[in-house]
Parts: structure tokens; sequence; C-alpha cells
């Protein structure tokens, strides 16, 4: 199918630990210097969990734990357009070691720990950082992640007809 770009899965967590949350400060031209949850695009060979657990680790310094899936949307790419498809997958997660990370890398400049009144006065990269942590407290309510599976090449036979 000619023209047409493939549907970008992107991972991203939410980590609270004693009232702060876990944001990371971007190194990306596009948005250098602003603060979004970490996480990042999955890669061919991985899940949408092992991305996240991978991304937040590259880019905040700290390992994670993920605890459920809190919150999924799509945006929905047109050939009119630049930007190709994406579904986002929210997880829940708690901190499992590392240390915050304070060197930049392409990945990002450096993570931190914030309030949510110190999150109000950030220069945020998109106000779905507000978003998420609103679904966060107003409906708790998350998928285990024992109910999130990737489909192994054992599965897929099985499936095939």
């Amino acid at each position: 199918m000619d023209g047409e770009r493939p549907i970008l899965l992107v991972g991203l967590t939410i980590i609270e630990r004693n009232g702060e949350f876990l944001l990371i400060q971007e190194s990306k031209p596009a948005c250098r210097n602003k603060w979004f949850l970490p996480g990042g695009r999955a890669l061919p060979h991985e899940s949408i969990a092992q991305a996240a657990e991978r991304e937040t680790q590259e880019e905040s310094g700290i390992r994670v734990e993920l605890t459920g899936l809190l919150y999924v949307d799509q945006r929905i790419g047109s050939p009119k357009d630049e930007g190709a498809g994406r579904i986002r997958f929210v997880f829940l997660g708690k901190p499992a070691g590392g240390a915050l990370k304070q060197t930049e890398d392409g990945h990002s400049i450096r993570a931190a720990w914030f309030s949510e009144e110190e999150i109000g006065r950030l220069d945020l990269r998109s106000p779905f950082v507000r978003k998420a942590l609103d679904i966060y407290h107003k409906d708790p309510a998350i998928i285990p992640m024992t109910k999130v599976h990737a489909l192994t090449p054992a599965d897929l036979a099985l499936e095939r007809p």
C-alpha cells in the first residue's frame, strides 16, 4: 500500500513515589527542555510493556516494575498530513532501582521527581501530562499486567488456520 506509514506504538509510564511523579526533561530539538512522562516508541522486537520499561530506564535512569495499564489512546494519521498514526499506552509502575539521570544524552537531559503543584509550574511538552495525571486520580481502575500479553511465535502459530 503505497504512501501508508506504519502505526507507531508508544509506551509511557506514570510512576508515583511519596506523592511525587517522575518526569523527564526532553533533549529532542522539537521539544528541548520541556518535561514529559518517561517512555517512547516500541522497537520491532519488543512488546509495548518492554518498550515502556526500556524507555523509562533510558530516559530517567530509574528501573520500573509495571503494575498495570491505565489508558490507551490512538492518533489516526491522514494521507494529507505528515504524521503517522500512533497508539499510546500509559502504564502505571513503581520504582525498582536505579538512580535519577542527570547527564544529557540522545534520550533526555535529566529526570526528576515533582509534586503535582510543581508540575503545574513546569514547561510541559504537552497538556497530556496533566490529562494522564487527572485520569490516574479520577479513575484508578487499571488493567493488571497479568491481563496484558504479547503473542509469541508459538501463540501466533496456533492462531493461523
